[in-house]
């Protein structure tokens, strides 16, 4: 009887917890420094090993909050101070710019990263660059001009689960390769405007690109 309680006890207590996603910021201590695997608790923040911990002189360890930070659910790609921030978006509601905080805005293009960071197959959710792109497909793509088709597919990095809305294109704009093509669900496009702040997406796991000022 005692073996099975202690066996429904532990059994329990491993279904309670859950590792903390690898694609976030996560706040860790001296006293509680957890965090998910392949990244170290430094400065209060959970960082990916071998890397430096981004550039957050607009982050005071000691008083941190999500205040200081670059969005409210978010993180960082690469080293040069651009952040994935989640969240829903839309013209009327809270637009795609205001996702960015702390004087971070919308990146314009894809300067600060590399392909593979924002290509990396574990990067899950679209964010969103302020690149708008036109074409049939995705072999076709390219940045918006005048034309059929112009701002039916923006460009970004990362893709959208759950869809094949996502797809690499054949040329650059503005540095970015992945591209998502607008649909009536999910990224809904306004094709008058090629603003991002005119445009909506409905999935939380989606977001903008953020770049430091």
């Amino acid at each position: 009887m005692r073996l099975a309680v202690l066996s429904a006890f532990f059994g329990l207590s491993v279904a309670c917890f859950t590792e903390p996603s690898a694609d976030r910021m996560w706040r860790c201590s001296v006293e509680q420094p957890l965090c998910p695997e392949g990244q170290s608790c430094i400065s209060d923040w959970c960082t990916k090993d071998g890397t430096a911990l981004p550039d957050l002189a607009v982050v005071d360890s000691s008083v941190a909050d999500m205040s200081t930070l670059p969005c409210q659910d978010g993180f960082p790609i690469g080293t040069q101070g651009v952040w994935a921030c989640r969240g829903k978006f839309s013209a009327t509601t809270t637009k795609a710019s205001a996702l960015c905080l702390s004087g971070y805005k919308l990146c314009a293009d894809a300067n600060r990263l590399t392909d593979a960071e924002c290509s990396a197959a574990t990067l899950t959710g679209f964010f969103f660059g302020e690149a708008p792109g036109m074409g049939a497909g995705s072999l076709s793509a390219k940045c918006a001009g005048i034309g059929n088709g112009w701002g039916s597919l923006w460009f970004g990095c990362g893709k959208v689960q759950g869809t094949t809305l996502t797809e690499r294109a054949g040329n650059a704009c503005r540095g970015f390769f992945p591209v998502t093509f607008c649909s009536n669900a999910v990224f809904i496009c306004d094709y008058t405007d090629g603003h991002l702040d005119k445009q909506r997406n409905d999935d939380p796991r989606n977001g903008v690109l953020c770049c430091a000022p």
